[in-house]
């Protein structure tokens, strides 16, 4: 009897079970240092929830439900656009065994799946994590930063607020409703990204590089920066520093066109300002404005798209375009929190490129005519 004909549970051939054990165990060793920065922040998040003593307010699968459904949105959406793809443009005889054939093979090989394993199960960790300090911000360290950081965004324009020089560029109701628009697609993109390099073969390396700058900054720049210079940004100025609502003619602005064209933005940031006054833990809880993560993580789907081919790279720029725009137009944020975010983005990425290469001319062979 062969290992072929073997046999396991439910019939799987024995050469299958190895090969997912394979798979798996290579999964593993080739995550284990992003496997390491996450499951060292989710302790840390633990260790800060006994330290403020917050009532074990600290769950680490606040998101494992929503990105299960998420994930389970995009599957469909490929397997409907597969299936349209073959239709289409391929039109085999047999349309059925062609496309579960072309899957089989393709996409839900034993190597793609296990490579997506660990990701899977690590980025509802993480971002549940995320939450808890975003929300925690304020509990470690009081907003105090809104009034340095809308003064010096004044000095960089000569007295005007960000928001001000835009306004005869922007102050349109229809470019604030296209504006709000995208900005919403935010949380969709970045899903989608997630999903995409998640299950990508294609680069390794830009794979990984993709997801060790994103869990860098998000821990780095969103928790630990953003706790240091902790600020809520122009739409609650006032409620923060409890002085005169200079950004009041905009959110009036804002007002007035939702009155003609929706503006989600309104609603969104009353829900997290009850969000905080209740201090709730909930999916998408918690103000920070400096640095913005919003602009952190378009720079970096931009960066990505660049390196995948140029169209993604145009697209995506002009997604992150209008994230900075909407970040001042719509009164998350200060420009300042986008100025500190993307360089503070890159370097993270530099960095990370720079430590593959390395740990890359550590690992490679050297040929005899190398000196050792």
């Amino acid at each position: 009897m062969t290992e072929k004909t073997l046999t396991a549970n439910h019939g799987i051939p024995m050469g299958a079970w190895a090969r997912w054990a394979k798979g798996i165990a290579e999964a593993l060793r080739q995550h284990r240092v992003l496997t390491v920065l996450v499951l060292g922040y989710v302790a840390a998040g633990m260790s800060a929830d006994a330290l403020l003593d917050t009532g074990d307010s600290f769950t680490p699968s606040l998101y494992s439900e929503r990105k299960a459904m998420v994930d389970g949105l995009f599957l469909v959406l490929f397997f409907t656009g597969h299936a349209l793809y073959m239709m289409i443009f391929v039109r085999p005889r047999r349309l059925g065994g062609a496309i579960l054939d072309d899957l089989r093979t393709r996409y839900l090989t034993a190597e793609r799946l296990s490579t997506a394993l660990p990701l899977l199960i690590l980025m509802p960790l993480f971002i549940s994590t995320f939450t808890f300090f975003k929300v925690m911000i304020p509990v470690i360290n009081p907003y105090s930063w809104d009034a340095t950081l809308m003064a010096l965004d004044r000095a960089l324009l000569g007295g005007l607020h960000p928001w001000q020089a835009l306004q005869p560029l922007l102050g349109y109701p229809l470019v604030t409703t296209i504006i709000n628009t995208v900005y919403n697609l935010w949380f969709f993109v970045m899903f989608a990204i997630v999903f995409w390099q998640t299950f990508s073969l294609a680069n390794r390396r830009l794979r990984m590089r993709f997801f060790l700058t994103f869990v860098l900054t998000w821990g780095l720049l969103g928790s630990l920066l953003a706790t240091a210079l902790s600020s809520a940004g122009p739409v609650y100025f006032a409620r923060v520093t409890g002085g005169e609502d200079v950004f009041l003619p905009l959110m009036d602005y804002l007002r007035q066109v939702d009155q003609t064209y929706p503006v989600l933005a309104l609603a969104v940031q009353e829900f997290l300002w009850q969000g905080y006054l209740a201090g709730d833990q909930a999916m998408g809880s918690g103000i920070s404005a400096m640095p913005s993560m919003h602009m952190s993580s378009a720079f970096l789907f931009a960066l990505l798209g660049w390196r995948t081919n140029r169209v993604l790279g145009w697209a995506l720029t002009v997604f992150a375009a209008f994230i900075f725009l909407g970040s001042i137009h719509l009164g998350w944020h200060y420009a300042l929190d986008s100025y500190v975010s993307i360089p503070a983005t890159w370097a993270v990425w530099w960095g990370v490129g720079r430590m593959q290469y390395w740990r890359q001319d550590k690992t490679k062979p050297r040929s005899s005519g190398e000196m050792t």
